[in-house]
């Protein structure tokens, strides 16, 4: 990917087949923190995913992004999202929801205007494609929804310009639980 040279926040969020949660690295040579902690799926106890924020990170065309890989068969979908007017992050909440259940995330808290980053990261196993819908105003920027030995994911993002607390509702096909990820990234 291409990201700029200097400024930006970067999110990347990880989901794997076996959990053996690990760091990213780049070739820009950027330290990601882990954001709370990485989280198993109830269905599927050995997987799991986790977020990691590099804020004012460097980048550069040919900007490549990497998790280590404990099993090289490992299903793994990394996700990274480059904020490029840079910023803090000044929430970041995370649940799980069940099949059945409405596929909202927790809250986050804004104290002024804030880009808003939320994660899906479907439970279903690998059979059929997925669609994943997020509501209030978010609009999806990337996805891996195919069906298939891969963890699924869709981001989605919403520009809020005052303070206040904020949610996303997704619909997705199949039915299915979900890991939610929701940041709120502030300007300052």
């Amino acid at each position: 990917m291409a990201t700029r040279a200097t400024g930006s926040t970067l999110l990347v969020c990880v989901g794997r087949g076996l959990l053996a949660a690990g760091a990213p690295t780049d070739n820009v040579g950027n330290a990601f923190v882990q954001l709370d902690v990485a989280r198993t799926y109830t269905l599927w106890p050995n997987s799991g995913t986790a977020l990691y924020a590099c804020e004012q990170a460097r980048g550069m065309a040919g900007h490549v992004v990497t998790v280590p890989k404990p099993k090289v068969t490992d299903e793994t979908t990394l996700c990274a999202v480059e904020i490029t007017g840079g910023g803090s992050v000044r929430d970041v909440r995370w649940r799980e929801v069940l099949s059945g259940q409405p596929l909202t995330s927790a809250s986050v808290t804004t104290t002024g205007p804030a880009l808003l980053v939320a994660w899906w990261w479907g439970d279903a196993g690998v059979d059929l494609d997925k669609t994943a819908v997020p509501d209030n105003g978010f609009t999806v920027i990337d996805s891996l929804l195919a069906a298939g030995a891969l963890v699924q994911c869709a981001v989605a993002v919403r520009q809020v310009s005052a303070a206040g607390t904020y949610n996303v509702t997704w619909a997705s096909t199949p039915q299915q639980g979900a890991q939610l990820w929701l940041v709120a990234v502030q300007a300052g």
